[in-house]
């Protein structure tokens, strides 16, 4: 036991002789203390609260609280449904990545060429991304819908944007926001910053409920509505645009219940906004949410 204290008094005597003084530093302890980072609470160690050991969204916990009150069954739908089936229809095994048109950088025979930006894609006028093989991460989608509605007479009557943020607000139970012009047209006397109409951004549950309601309630009953086109009212970039007239909007149930307190009825411009990368691919999407499209006219042979 001597030969023990004796080796560490000369092993502290030792350590004197060095600039660091390891004696005279205080204490510190590198690992990091695990008891204050996991959290214990002594009522659930008890085994009279049986009902604390649960999660508060369980409903045998004294604390429930309910998460799902409004299931989303539009979503629902796309999960179990349609992802399934679009990944079948998308799927190519050899299929290779479509490189995008890009700007393209000047040659350097100039020397204004160094701070001057890049020329305009070849053939287009945006540049494109890349297409790339489907996939269960990268399936079509829906993110989000603008709604668009426009007052053309706000010049002479200064409340039809008013009267259009209310009408976005009482059909998407989200609250617009006011668009202005952006420049003076002197044939239509219109200032610039002058209040044009209204302007709504849709998504999650919002989004679910509005498109179930426009695909199974309003577009049905519109008699002269044929369908989206095929051909027009997309981007190339996989988003999809239409709109409806001011007769077809008074079919929504929120305008139809009341008629007598919506006399000025406006026209929407709808602009869907996809995760596809291809128009026709935003067409696939859409029609498996129950949008009608225009039956494409198949070609007679001629005699």
């Amino acid at each position: 036991m001597t030969g023990v204290v004796s080796f560490q008094f000369a092993k502290q005597f030792a350590r004197t002789f060095s600039s660091a003084e390891v004696l005279n530093k205080c204490k510190i302890s590198i690992v990091k203390p695990v008891h204050h980072l996991v959290p214990i609470s002594k009522a659930k160690l008890s085994k009279r609260f049986e009902g604390l050991k649960y999660e508060k969204t369980d409903i045998r916990s004294v604390g429930f609280r309910p998460v799902e009150t409004e299931p989303d069954r539009f979503n629902d739908y796309y999960e179990n449904t349609l992802k399934p089936n679009l990944l079948l229809m998308t799927f190519d095994d050899g299929f290779e990545v479509i490189e995008g048109k890009k700007r393209r950088s000047w040659d350097g025979s100039s020397s204004y060429h160094i701070h001057r930006e890049k020329k305009k894609p070849k053939g287009v006028v945006v540049p494109t991304r890349d297409i790339t093989p489907y996939t269960i991460d990268n399936l079509p989608k829906i993110e989000s819908l603008v709604i668009n509605c426009y007052a053309n007479e706000s010049s002479q009557f200064p409340n039809h944007p008013i009267v259009a943020q209310l009408l976005l607000q009482q059909i998407t139970n989200v609250r617009p926001r006011k668009i202005y012009s952006r420049s003076d047209v002197v044939t239509w006397k219109i200032r610039r910053n002058t209040p044009m109409g209204a302007k709504v951004e849709l998504k999650g549950k919002y989004l679910s409920q509005f498109l179930s309601t426009l695909t199974e309630l309003v577009l049905p009953r519109v008699r002269s509505f044929n369908g989206l086109d095929n051909k027009k009212g997309g981007d190339r970039s996989g988003n999809i645009s239409f709109g409806l007239t001011s007769e077809d909007v008074r079919y929504f149930p929120e305008i139809e219940a009341n008629q007598d307190l919506w006399p000025v009825v406006f026209g929407m411009n709808f602009n869907i906004i996809t995760s596809a990368q291809t128009d026709n691919d935003a067409r696939l999407l859409l029609s498996g949410l129950g949008f009608p499209f225009k039956k494409i006219a198949e070609s007679q042979p001629t005699a």
